[in-house]
């Protein structure tokens, strides 16, 4: 028993001695034009520059995504993980995909529609964007 004891308790002692620091950084930024829209309207992108995403987030880190959903009489500001499923591109009656990408500098949201992606991205204008960045 002081074996089985030992053996769980030295483990636990050596982890909690060990100091894990999280670096991050939290970017708000706001959603504009498109920044790019091909010809058959069917692929556009918003491409926003984000300074804080450097080589250290590229070479070792991430970036998270949330969508804020703006406070309502029946329900508190909140914050949706991006991508996400969005009812309103159900109501413009089209299938749009979105997704997010990100390079130093700069993170890219692209949206790829049946038809046009013109009406979500005018529904995403001027919303904002959490970006928790860690390196």
């Amino acid at each position: 028993m002081k074996n089985l004891f030992l053996l769980l308790f030295i483990p636990l002692f050596f982890l909690s001695c060990v100091e894990v620091e999280k670096e991050f950084e939290v970017v708000i930024v706001e959603f504009g034009d498109l920044t790019s829209l091909n010809d058959n309207k069917q692929y556009g992108n918003f491409e926003i520059k984000v300074p804080e995403i450097n080589d250290n987030v590229m070479e070792e880190g991430a970036v998270l995504a949330y969508i804020e959903r703006a406070a309502t009489e029946e329900r508190p500001q909140r914050w949706s993980q991006f991508p996400q499923y969005n009812p309103v591109w159900k109501e413009i009656g089209d299938t749009t995909f979105s997704y997010l990408s990100y390079g130093e500098g700069f993170v890219r949201i692209s949206l790829q529609s049946e038809t046009s992606v013109e009406g979500i991205a005018e529904t995403f204008k001027g919303l904002k964007l959490k970006l928790v960045i860690f390196e």
